[in-house]
């Protein structure tokens, strides 16, 4: 077998740089999230990229965001169950080649979950909720002083969410369950409301 595949935890080889939407399943997706660290594990306790994703789609169902942008919000990462969550400033050093990369495997993976559309209606709002949730993580999982540390400009003007999410525990598998359960309940959600109203 060509080494550069890789091999999902429900048991499907699939090559990074040649994604086709059958590679992809949701229950992947949930559990890989789960495990992947946020801020390359720089946070106080675990803080997986389903949490991260949660956050978001809660974000925006509170700012009253409708159906398809909250599941386009809780999938707006999901390419990183098969890629990984590169730090920011390293993708920015690691510059062309991984944003291809990782481009490429959003596109597929959107696909695949049927918010290609979504993600491109509501992604100016989908990008102001993932920075409400990045300053939300900063302020309560991360020891951040604005005395000490460099300033974070990417979060100039952006106030945190209002709950706090500091100590959150439970184990991967139960942030998996929750990631699945959301996803579930919007993507019915959305059928119901794509379905014909009665006159």
């Amino acid at each position: 077998m060509n080494s550069l595949h890789m091999l999902t935890f429900s048991g499907r080889d699939y090559l990074p740089t040649q994604m086709v939407p059958a590679d992809v399943d949701i229950e992947d997706v949930a559990h890989a999230l789960s495990l992947i660290c946020r801020f390359g594990g720089h946070t106080e306790v675990h803080y997986s990229v389903a949490q991260h994703s949660l956050l978001v789609a809660r974000i925006l169902e509170e700012r009253g965001a409708p159906v398809d942008a909250q599941i386009a919000g809780l999938l707006h990462d999901a390419h990183e169950a098969y890629i990984g969550d590169i730090p920011t400033p390293i993708k920015s050093a690691l510059g062309a080649a991984w944003h291809d990369v990782e481009a490429d495997v959003a596109t597929v993976v959107r696909r695949a979950l049927d918010v290609t559309f979504a993600s491109h209606d509501w992604e100016d709002l989908i990008k102001y909720a993932d920075l409400v949730a990045l300053a939300t993580e900063r302020r309560d999982l991360m020891h951040f002083d604005a005395d000490r540390n460099l300033p974070w400009r990417i979060l100039g003007g952006v106030a945190p969410f209002h709950e706090n999410i500091g100590a959150l525990g439970w184990s991967p598998q139960w942030w998996a369950d929750i990631f699945l359960d959301r996803y579930e309940a919007l993507r019915s959600a959305r059928e119901a409301a794509r379905l014909p109203h009665a006159a």
